[in-house]
């Protein structure tokens, strides 16, 4: 098991995003910034299982642009200047979590494993009682996925084998957004990958 936080205070906190119609990042600064969280980490092994966790809960947040003031609302400017507001890739928390088995055959050996990946979600534009836009101020539905695996090793000679891999990435086929257009520096939605079939074949020797 492990345990780890961190925490930063920065003056001129950089920044990045994309503004208009333009593919290419556009960098400002926060006058402040502040960034902190907590990282729990933990695994286990018995025999040919393993499993893993990892949980991270984060914040990072910045108050006031004070470069490239002229890619933002000026609302939105106003905001900033006296409210902290949270950074576009903040996420609130994360976490993966995994299992494998493994086992030795004569003609080589079995590796099956999984693994689930969750996040509650990127930052969103969100809208005050009084209509005031706040820039960062809410974040998409929390998503996670669910990805299974096999590889399996055929012994040749001493030290060489082959080694065949099959990765089903998003089982269910969950459809979700990482970003919905909104937010500060996000010009359009992305979404998270739809299901997926992977597989590869290498030689070891």
């Amino acid at each position: 098991m492990g345990l780890d936080g961190y925490y930063k205070q920065a003056h001129n906190q950089l920044d990045d995003g994309l503004f208009g119609q333009t593919l290419i990042l556009s960098a400002f600064n926060y006058a402040q910034g502040q960034v902190f969280g907590v990282e729990l980490t933990g695994s286990y092994t018995r025999g040919g299982f393993t499993a893993y966790v990892n949980l991270a809960r984060s914040e990072a947040k910045g108050k006031d642009w004070d470069s490239a003031q002229f890619l933002f609302d000026p609302q939105d400017l106003a905001y900033v200047k006296d409210h902290w507001i949270y950074l576009d890739h903040d996420q609130t928390l994360s976490g993966t979590f995994g299992t494998a088995y493994f086992w030795t055959e004569a003609i080589g050996s079995t590796r099956l494993f999984t693994d689930i990946l969750y996040g509650t979600g990127l930052r969103t534009d969100a809208t005050a009682p009084d209509g005031t836009n706040i820039p960062n101020g809410g974040s998409v539905p929390s998503y996670a996925t669910l990805n299974l695996g096999a590889e399996q090793s055929f012994k040749i000679t001493r030290g060489h084998q082959w080694k065949a891999r099959l990765d089903v990435v998003n089982l269910t086929d969950k459809s979700y957004e990482l970003r919905n257009g909104t937010g500060v520096g996000v010009n359009a939605a992305q979404y998270g990958m739809r299901r997926g079939f992977f597989g590869s074949l290498s030689y070891h020797f």
